[in-house]
């Protein structure tokens, strides 16, 4: 079972406390950031599978999952911070960054402010949006999941859920839509930030050895080839799936990830 491998907990930062997922192993950990509105269970079939002999920490960005909730309005670059502080008071100097979507936003955000930790970047669903793409992303996220007194806001959250790949997996959809529940406001505030992040600058910024890797049925897909052009140098790999490739193929992104990190 999942649990057996991998252990929760809790690390304190300044500004409250970050919770996180663990699977023991030696060597430079693999930390993981979970897209949104999930949360670091979405990793955890995958750090059941990986084979590597990686420690791996999923963590919960602030906002989502059982993390605090960030006051006012965070920038990309003041989660990037948050993230590293608890890294650092979990003692990783260094680390392969693993980002999925929103994730991925994040982790380059730390791999090109803090090259000293980024011993690699792997994202799934790179964010390489232009401005006017920015724009038209900004008109369908966030979406309006405040809570309401009739409960339709719950409705809301399940077909939304649903609708981007969740319905493949009663007990998926129904994990995903509690953490989306729980992220309701967490899911604005950084999706009000993320589409004004300049993503193309960031990428084109890190050094470390990059692995891309997304799904035809990821709604990121159309941008897949730009990130490939962008950065020739990055391992790009095709997954199956649809938004929850590390549910859905965790085998696949498990080897893929064991295979490119054991280069480095």
């Amino acid at each position: 079972m999942v649990e057996e491998k991998t252990e929760k907990n809790y690390i304190r930062v300044a500004a409250g406390q970050i919770h996180y997922r663990h699977c023991a192993g030696s060597g430079t950990a693999l930390v993981c950031l979970h897209q949104t509105a999930s949360s670091s269970a979405m990793f955890a079939r995958l750090m059941e599978v990986y084979a590597g002999p990686h420690p791996i920490y999923a963590l919960d960005t602030p906002g989502f999952g059982g993390s605090y909730d960030p006051p006012g309005q965070p920038s990309m670059a003041a989660y990037a911070d948050t993230l590293v502080e608890a890294l650092s008071a979990l003692g990783i100097d260094r680390a392969h960054l693993f980002g999925h979507h929103t994730g991925a936003s994040l982790a380059v955000e730390i791999a090109a402010r803090y090259p000293q930790l980024a011993a690699s970047l792997i994202m799934i669903g790179p964010v390489v949006i232009n401005a006017d793409e920015a724009q038209l992303f900004k008109q369908v996220y966030p979406k309006d999941f405040s809570p309401r007194a009739d409960g339709s806001h719950l409705k809301l959250m399940w077909d939304y859920v649903g609708e981007i790949g969740g319905s493949g997996s009663l007990a998926l959809q129904q994990r995903e839509f509690v953490d989306t529940a729980r992220a309701w406001q967490g899911h604005i505030k950084v999706y009000s930030e993320i589409w004004d992040q300049d993503f193309c600058a960031l990428y084109q910024q890190v050094r470390c050895p990059l692995m891309i890797m997304c799904s035809p049925d990821d709604v990121l897909w159309t941008l897949f080839e730009r990130a490939k052009s962008m950065r020739p140098d990055a391992r790009a790999v095709e997954l199956g799936g649809t938004n929850f490739q590390p549910d859905e193929v965790p085998e696949d992104i498990a080897a893929a990830v064991a295979e490119f990190v054991a280069d480095l």
